[in-house]
């Protein structure tokens, strides 16, 4: 049996960054990810301070959800040439 190896944390910015196309809250992103918390808050925050995601407050009950800035799409794009290469 072969088993997958671990993704890098390329491969986690790259997921976090394609899942966030779409407006989403934190939690579903943390789920979908496949992430604990501690390590989910730990990308989170890096993409929220390199301004790649963007949260938006207001929804009806008080939760922010976040989606990908147009930064974030560049390096996206970017992220993807370079997992294609590396393949």
């Amino acid at each position: 049996m072969i088993f997958e190896t671990k993704r890098s944390e390329l491969e986690i910015v790259e997921e976090l960054l394609s899942l966030a196309r779409e407006e989403t809250k934190k939690t579903w992103l943390m789920y979908q990810t496949n992430l604990c918390y501690s390590q989910f808050v730990l990308y989170l925050n890096f993409l929220l301070e390199k301004k790649f995601l963007e949260a938006h407050n207001g929804t009806a009950n008080g939760t922010s959800t976040y989606k990908i800035t147009n930064k974030g799409k560049q390096f996206l794009d970017s992220i993807d040439t370079v997992l294609l290469q590396a393949k």
